[in-house]
């Protein structure tokens, strides 16, 4: 369960959302401005140089088994006069090798974004880095030599066994109203000075609740629920400890994998009794947004009380808009995105958002001009149920000032015609026009069925979706130059579930194994179905499960439409952990008055970049992700991950499900039919004809046989290894430290991990350790030279 600095830093922006209460209370930005970003305004030459605080240089001791992680905010720049975003570039940095200062760029064993880095958090920025030895760091300025000296002393921890265990705090805590708890790591073996890092791999966490019989061991568990920092995690202050996130009262036990040791805690979460169901304002009713144009604002108490995490989906949220009071939620007439993982500082979208610390509330930003909003709740306690007068109304007075970001330099595109897909400086690589007279079975394949496999908890494709998928003509045909998708009322039942119907057929389809993208520019052309609970789709998955199963490898939506709110269509990538421990990104494109999503035929297009993914409707640009908000917790050192692999295209119309919080078809509905004028995939510049690999998508070279090797695709290298219950990796780049890592499972006992970002000579030393089912086997060392050794196609 640990992680290393960087983790803890990309942990930081993945549930900003959590903290927003501490943020907007004291007015600090919590979005971290990108290095890129910050190059941009930068120009300042360093004159002075000094330790932030005495905790940030210039020695500072860590201790750990094998290694440890080192963090450290940028020094004070020019006596305070000068930001760190002011000075970047002029700031290098050098490491002490053999007695002499060398640049950390040129020392084989440093490699950014791996063992060193930057890191930027809650408005401060540092370096972070990761050493098994003591290193003596410096900063220097490189127009005129100005030097800051740092000593990062390392202390090697000898790794001991756990006989015995008593809490420190404890065993019996109370948590807080949002479910928040924790308590420091006890003293291991009756002696304090062992610290948590020397019994780490003696130790493990096992959850029960508090009426259980089961203990749950939720390490590398997220089928169970619990998932690694995001209802669960460790803390490091005070000595550490664990903290957990609960709505239930639960019993959590430490135990020894080598002894009876253990010891027991009890959490307990007093769910509120609820007489009634009115509502008051918990810390008054008109709040004024700050510099940012932020607002925090409490959620009401509920019979004096506040909410828990249970009665969260029964508020109702409305804002009023020209004499009406409209839901938050339609975007398409609140002018309000919702934005689940905090503010995006890409946007120019009115957002808003959850935030948990004592209590629960909303945040806004930015406000810039006053409004009203009011919050009810069911007099039932029942969501959806009837709300009459139980509201709490509230003011907001906005900030005019407020900075609201610009998205004038994210220009239109231009678009082919449906006659020509010519685009001047684009080059077409692949397409289908749909002008034959069935589905040309060369460029798509059909997705089938109602479950994700044989589990029948998989049911509705894991979304709660109400049809099933066929290749009936009835359902996908082509006819006068278009693709039809049609939903019919056609139940049927499975044999995974033979007592659930899936009630509607439907189509989807996809290129897998046909054709595939890494970077370039998607148009689909589309006219869309409406209705309540039709969900139309245009989407992108990864050819290879290169960093794990959904969505730790990632997916990205072209576009998403709610056919109950036909002015507004979406786009999103989803990226993260393995389901559930996933996040995601999303925007949303309103058409002008008067147009819908079935008005007409519209453009649906992504242009997909190493470092960025932008929509676009119409040629009209509406939002943008960039690798400073995306991750994979597979590959937490390579910044493109997962979106550097190829992904295939998928189109669908689904029935229901849980995009638009479970809406069903009503009378009238169904049929609905999804019509498609054209796909079209671009590189820029080109040569290539449609169907050939395109400039971004490199052949493959294949160094290994069918149980283990490596694949090289670019700079990019995928280790493999088939058929086993259990897969490692461990490998050295140019010598530095070894690396051991648990390979990343990708379905029917195949294990993958990825190396990215290689430079020509770069040199790989690797073996594998797995077990084929008959044990567990050591390969020999092996050597591969980036841009010299050789192997076969793949």
């Amino acid at each position: 369960m640990r992680r290393s600095h960087f983790r803890e830093r990309r942990f930081v922006q993945k549930v900003c959302s959590l903290i927003l209460t501490i943020v907007i209370a004291s007015g600090i930005s919590l979005w971290p401005t990108s290095e890129a970003q910050a190059a941009e305004g930068a120009g300042t030459t360093i004159t002075s140089m000094g330790y932030f605080s005495a905790a940030d240089g210039p020695v500072i001791t860590k201790s750990g088994v094998g290694q440890a992680s080192y963090g450290f905010v940028m020094p004070i720049f020019n006596g305070g006069s000068a930001t760190w975003n002011e000075v970047v570039q002029d700031l290098g940095v050098k490491v002490k090798v053999n007695g002499s200062w060398v640049d950390i760029d040129s020392v084989g064993s440093f490699v950014y974004n791996q063992n060193w880095g930057h890191w930027s958090d809650s408005g401060f920025n540092g370096y972070w880095f990761t050493l098994s030895a003591t290193t003596e760091i410096q900063l220097y300025s490189k127009a005129n030599g100005v030097t800051l000296d740092y000593k990062l002393v390392f202390q090697n921890i000898n790794k001991t066994t756990i006989t015995a265990m008593s809490p420190t705090q404890g065993p019996e805590i109370t948590a807080g109203t949002t479910g928040g708890a924790g308590f420091t790591y006890p003293v291991f073996n009756h002696d304090p000075g062992i610290p948590y890092a020397a019994v780490a791999d003696d130790l493990r966490l096992y959850v029960k609740p508090v009426n259980s019989s089961e203990w749950i061991d939720i390490d590398n568990n997220a089928a169970s629920g619990w998932i690694y920092d995001q209802n669960f995690g460790q803390f490091t202050d005070g000595g550490g400890g664990y903290w957990f996130n609960v709505k239930e009262s639960i019993n959590v036990k430490l135990a020894s994998k080598t002894s009876s040791a253990n010891v027991i805690y009890t959490i307990t979460f007093n769910e509120p009794v609820r007489n009634s169901y009115i509502l008051t304002p918990f810390d008054g009713t008109t709040f004024t947004a700050n510099e940012s144009g932020a607002i925090g604002l409490p959620l009401p108490k509920i019979d004096g009380s506040a909410p828990v995490a249970d009665e969260l989906g029964n508020f109702v949220y409305q804002i009023h808009i020209n004499g009406q009071w409209v839901d938050l939620g339609n975007s398409g007439q609140s002018g309000f995105v919702y934005s689940a993982n905090g503010y995006n500082n890409l946007s120019s979208a009115n957002q808003w958002g959850y935030w948990a610390d004592h209590i629960y509330g909303l945040w806004f930003q930015p406000i810039q001009e006053d409004m009203q909003l009011r919050i009810g709740y069911p007099v039932n306690g029942q969501a959806g149920g009837n709300v009459g007068d139980n509201f709490v109304y509230y003011t907001f007075v906005g900030n005019p000032d407020a900075p609201r970001p610009d998205e004038n330099d994210h220009g239109d595109i231009p678009l082919g015609t449906p006659n020509d897909p010519a685009i001047e400086g684009m080059t077409l690589v692949w397409r289908d026009e749909f002008d034959g007279t069935r589905l040309d079975a060369g460029k798509w394949n059909y997705e089938l069925g109602y479950y994700l496999n044989d589990d029948p908890g998989t049911w509705g494709w894991g979304n709660a979706e109400l049809q099933h998928y066929t290749n009936s003509p009835q359902n996908v045909f082509v006819q006068d130059g278009k693709l039809n998708i049609r939903a019919l009322n056609e139940p049927k039942s499975f044999p995974q579930d033979p007592s659930r119907y899936a009630q509607y057929s439907s189509g989807k389809i996809n290129t897998k194994d046909h054709f595939s993208l890494k970077y370039g520019r998607v148009d689909f052309r589309a006219k869309l179905p409406v209705g309540n609970g039709i969900w139309p789709a245009f989407w992108m998955l990864p050819q290879d499960q290169a960093y794990g199963t959904w969505a730790a490898s990632g997916e990205i939506d072209v576009m998403e439409a709610r056919g109950r709110l036909p002015g507004t269509s979406s786009g999103a990538i989803h990226f993260g952990g393995q389901w559930p421990a996933n996040t995601y990104l999303s925007g949303e494109y309103h058409f002008p008055a008067g147009q819908t999503i079935a008005s007409d035929y519209h453009v649906y297009s992504v242009v997909w970049e190493e470092d960025n993914i932008k929509w676009y409707v119409d040629g009209k640009f509406f939002f943008k992700a960039t690798r400073d908000q995306w991750y994979s917790s597979a590959a937490p050192n390579n910044p493109n991950a997962p979106f550097d692999q190829p992904f295939y295209l998928i189109m669908n119309l689904a029935i229901g499900g849980n995009f638009d919080g479970g809406v069903t078809p009503g009378p009238g509905d169904i049929p609905a039919t999804l019509q498609v004028d054209y796909v079209r995939v671009y590189k820029d510049g080109g040569g290539q004809n449609p169907g050939e690999p395109g400039p971004g998508s490199p052949s493959t070279i294949v160094i290994g046989d069918e149980v283990k090797g490596l694949k090289k695709t670019g700079d990019n290298l995928l280790f493999y290894v088939n058929g086993a219950t259990f897969a490692d990796l461990h490998y050295k780049v140019n010598n530095g430290t070894q690396l051991n890592v648990a390979m990343t499972p990708t379905g029917n006992g195949n294990y993958t991990y990825a190396v990215n970002n290689l430079r020509h000579g770069d040199t790989v030393e690797y073996f594998f350790t797995y077990n084929p089912g008959q044990g567990a086997l050591d390969t020999p060392w092996q050597t591969y030279i980036h841009g010299v050794t050789q192997g076969t196609s793949g």
